[in-house]
């Protein structure tokens, strides 16, 4: 299971790095994929398993069983969750371009997300 936070980190970095270079639709889908295996790896590491998906209401409803609040941070941020969720699919098949405002929205997102969960990822 160390494998997804590594992988989780490994996007995370990309996402910055993306960001500095500014090509912002990576930086969402990098985003996407470095919350998604996060949530995965916590899950992992607390029950044993996790949900075989990519979207975020079913994650963050698993989520919930081990950190109380989990629910309660997807509901927050919705509506950059639906957009970084929807750059999972846009960005490799579709050539969807995203904008700077959005791609610094996703990146304050994953810095929001790690501070929540700092306990369950062991994060100081």
């Amino acid at each position: 299971m160390e494998f997804l936070k590594e992988n989780a980190e490994y996007f995370e970095r990309k996402a910055y790095e993306a960001f500095k270079e500014n090509a912002y639709s990576f930086v969402l889908y990098f985003v996407e994929q470095a919350i998604q295996l996060y949530v995965k790896y916590m899950l992992a590491k607390e029950v044993g398993d996790y949900p075989k998906t990519h979207r975020f209401s079913i994650l963050f409803k698993a989520l919930n069983a081990i950190a109380d609040n989990a629910i309660e941070f997807y509901e927050e941020n919705s509506d950059i969750f639906d957009l970084v969720e929807d750059a999972y699919i846009a960005v490799r098949y579709l050539g969807r371009k995203y904008s700077a405002k959005s791609a610094e929205r996703a990146i304050k997102l994953i810095g929001k997300f790690k501070e929540v969960f700092k306990r369950w990822l062991s994060i100081s």
